[in-house]
């Protein structure tokens, strides 16, 4: 009984550190002060890739936005505003289940979470292609300021994904000297598709195992912890200097032993 009793807070605290080291663990490259930073959101991408292989890649819809905004919050001109703020302000699955979000609505929404700027995006895979498209809000002009747009292979979405955060940041008038470009572009997570799908779904399986445990449905918790636990196992085995995966597979196996 003392075990199931701790599953709950025990899911709960992994939760939490899993979800907020992506930048506190960050050093970021310039030293502005936190109270002159611009606020900054970035809502989890809609996956448009074709029906028959949206499910594979539906982890980088939240994968996609947590690169992002590690590499934004390296800069250090930016204070990132956490999907839990957000949840504060407005029920976010309302417009980030159709991918079609109201732009007046999101300019609101914004302003409510003290965000300078918004980024929207969606993705789509075809045939071993990944195009990536966002769109860069100001909250405080309210408009649409510029949608950055990056295509290639699949297989190099580290790249493409650091092409991005360089239009991104040009687009919000933070231009990076090439000492910094570089030292974002050294920062990749893995080079490999199958180990970042892998690590991202772990962590989604996380995110609704936290819900599950709120609601009080502590076995059906503990499995989608083990299922989290086995995904970022065999992501460490497709990518074993994966340091992303390692370290939520140790965070893991530490919080939650399988004997629970």
């Amino acid at each position: 009984m003392r075990k199931n009793f701790l599953v709950i807070p025990l899911v709960l605290l992994l939760l939490s550190s899993l979800l907020c080291s992506t930048t506190e663990n960050t050093k970021a490259l310039r030293n502005e002060p936190r109270e002159l930073r611009k606020g900054l959101l970035v809502l989890n991408f809609y996956n448009a890739t074709p029906k028959s292989k949206a499910a594979e890649f539906e982890p980088w819809e939240y994968g996609l936005a947590s690169m992002i905004i590690s590499d934004m919050e390296s800069i250090g001109v930016f204070n990132i505003i956490s999907k839990e703020a957000l949840k504060d302000v407005i029920a976010v699955q309302e417009f980030q289940q159709s991918g079609m979000i109201d732009n007046s609505q999101l300019i609101q929404m914004g302003k409510l979470a003290g965000a300078h700027y918004i980024l929207k995006g969606i993705f789509m895979e075809m045939n071993g292609t990944l195009r990536i498209e966002t769109q860069v809000f100001s909250v405080e002009k309210g408009i649409l300021l510029q949608t950055v747009v990056v295509n290639g292979k699949t297989e190099n979405f580290f790249t493409l994904q650091k092409e991005l955060v360089d239009r991104i940041t040009r687009t919000v008038d933070v231009i990076l000297t090439d000492t910094e470009k570089n030292f974002i572009a050294s920062k990749i997570e893995t080079k490999s598709v199958d180990a970042s799908l892998k690590n991202y779904r772990g962590e989604l399986t996380l995110e609704e195992a936290k819900k599950l445990a709120h609601e009080g449905k502590k076995e059906e918790a503990k499995k989608l912890v083990e299922q989290a636990k086995r995904d970022f196992t065999e992501a460490v085995t497709i990518d074993p200097s994966y340091e992303k995966a390692k370290k939520n597979l140790s965070k893991i196996s530490m919080a939650i032993p399988v004997t629970l």
